[in-house]
This record gives C-alpha cells, sequence and structure tokens, in this order.
C-alpha cells in the first residue's frame, strides 16, 4: 500500500493542479463560447512539439518548449485579432480550423519519422502516471505564475469574460487583454501537453465546466463546483488506469464522459421535481 501510494502522490498532485487551473479557465471558455481554443492551443503545442522532435531536440527540454510556446504564442496573437474582424463566420469556426489544419500539419511532419505515430499517440494520450517530482515541480512553477497574474486582474478577466459576446468594438485594450488570456491558457497548456495529452486536456477544461453551468450561474460557483467535481473523477479515473493496466488518459477522459451522463441525469431529475 505504501509503495501504491508513492507511485501515486506525484500523478494524483498533478491531476489535482491540472484539474483546478482548466476548471477554472474552463468557465471562461464556456462563458465566451470559444470551447475549441483550448483544443487549438493544445494543438499548436503539439505541433510545435513535434517539429522539435522531427529536428532531433530532446523532448521537455528548454528548446523543446521554446519551440512549443512560439506556435501557441502565434495561436494567442491570432486568436486575439481575429475577434474583432468583420466576417461572415464565427470566431469558433476560426478556431476548430486552426486546429484541423495544425493535426494534420502534425501527422504530414512526422509521417516518415522513427516512431512518429507513437509520438503522435503519447501526444494524444499523455502519460501523466508517469510524471515525476521534477516535472511536478515544473508544472507548479508554471501554474503559480499564471495563477498569481489572473488573480491579480481577476475583475478584469471575469468581467470580460462576461461582457464578450456583447464586447463589438476593435480596440486595443480588448485585444491586448485576450492576448494575454490566450498565452497564459496557453503557458498552462504548454507545460501540460506532453503529460497529459491533447485529449485530456480539453475535457479538463470543458466538462467540469459544462457540469457546473447546469447547476449554477454564477462563474465562481460553476468554478467551485467544476473543480472539485475535476479533482474527484480525474484523480479517480488515474487509480482505475493503474489497477486495471489501461491508458491513463483514455480512461481518465472515460471517467469524465460518466461523470457527465451523471450530471445530465441529477440535472434532469431535479428540473422534473421542480415543476
Amino acid at each position: 500500500m505504501s509503495e501504491f501510494a508513492t507511485f501515486m502522490a506525484a500523478p494524483a498532485a498533478a491531476c489535482i493542479i491540472l484539474a483546478v487551473v482548466f476548471s477554472y479557465f474552463g468557465v471562461h471558455v464556456l462563458k465566451r463560447e470559444i470551447v475549441f481554443v483550448d483544443l487549438s492551443l493544445a494543438q499548436l503545442a503539439a505541433l510545435g512539439t513535434t517539429v522539435a522532435y522531427v529536428m532531433e531536440i530532446e523532448l521537455d527540454t528548454g528548446g523543446s518548449q521554446a519551440l512549443s510556446l512560439a506556435f501557441v504564442a502565434a495561436g494567442a496573437v491570432f486568436f486575439a485579432y481575429i475577434r474583432f474582424l468583420q466576417t461572415r463566420v464565427p470566431h469558433e469556426a476560426i478556431i476548430g480550423i486552426v486546429y484541423v489544419v495544425g493535426a494534420s500539419l502534425a501527422i504530414l511532419i512526422v509521417n516518415r519519422a522513427p516512431h512518429g505515430a507513437e509520438h503522435l499517440k503519447n501526444l494524444l494520450d499523455g502519460s501523466i502516471l508517469w510524471i515525476n517530482w521534477k516535472g511536478l515541480l515544473q508544472l507548479t512553477v508554471v501554474v503559480a505564475l499564471v495563477s498569481a497574474v489572473h488573480w491579480r486582474y481577476r475583475e478584469r478577466f471575469f468581467e470580460l469574460s462576461r461582457e464578450y459576446k456583447n464586447s463589438t468594438g476593435s480596440g486595443n485594450f480588448q485585444t491586448l487583454w485576450d492576448f494575454v488570456f490566450y498565452l497564459s491558457l496557453g503557458l498552462v497548456i504548454v507545460s501540460s501537453v506532453r503529460t497529459a495529452g491533447v485529449f485530456l486536456i480539453f475535457t479538463l477544461l470543458i466538462v467540469p465546466a459544462v457540469c457546473g453551468a447546469l447547476f449554477f450561474d454564477s462563474m465562481t460557483r460553476q468554478f467551485a463546483a467544476g473543480a472539485v467535481l475535476s479533482v474527484l473523477v480525474s484523480v479517480s479515473g488515474l487509480i482505475v488506469s493503474y489497477l486495471f493496466d489501461q491508458p491513463t488518459g483514455a480512461v481518465v477522459v472515460s471517467c469524465f464522459g460518466l461523470a457527465f451522463l451523471a450530471a445530465l441525469i441529477a440535472r434532469r431529475f431535479m428540473a422534473a421535481g421542480n415543476r
């Protein structure tokens, strides 16, 4: 039992940290109705890692992380800029295009690389069960820095998210704050995409926020409820994947699917009881 607890300590801590920080970003993304932005930024981070892989830059090094961050920063600039473009298509559609193009480019880049398919699979599914204390420390530092910025300017971020759909101006002020939001989310993604994987990151961002929104109107309550749910489900999924020797990312995502179904059913019964 002690060996089990020792082995699971770092992965469980990583799950808790990611569950809380992505639940926070999730309520903002859901309020802004840009749910694909996380998936697109995660794919851009994965694309940067893939370029580093083909260039034979050792993964989890400064060079690899710098490439991932460069791709994510470019995406943050693009997403902040296109918000105020007078186009005939929704912002969300453009974000989705970025995701699918980024995914396709990653496939093309590693097509002839040795173990390229395995590299892509690892980026999608992650390997959070094998995170060590050094990796956990690096993740904690990044999340702490991002959290400090968002706590300092929390009223501004919440106000912008609440009024996101009503903002029609094209001032540099709003564009700058959008860039800060996307870049800070991207920093967390870059620090976690190799560990958690693209699918789990998207799940941690969206499912808890949606479940919170089913029961609460306040963004702060949505965050609190989503964070608690996310911690419980992600750690439970982590344990299940270890005990049954199954891919961690896929197991945790599946557990979130069950939690979402349970939340829908619970909400249905609550609505029926209030009639």
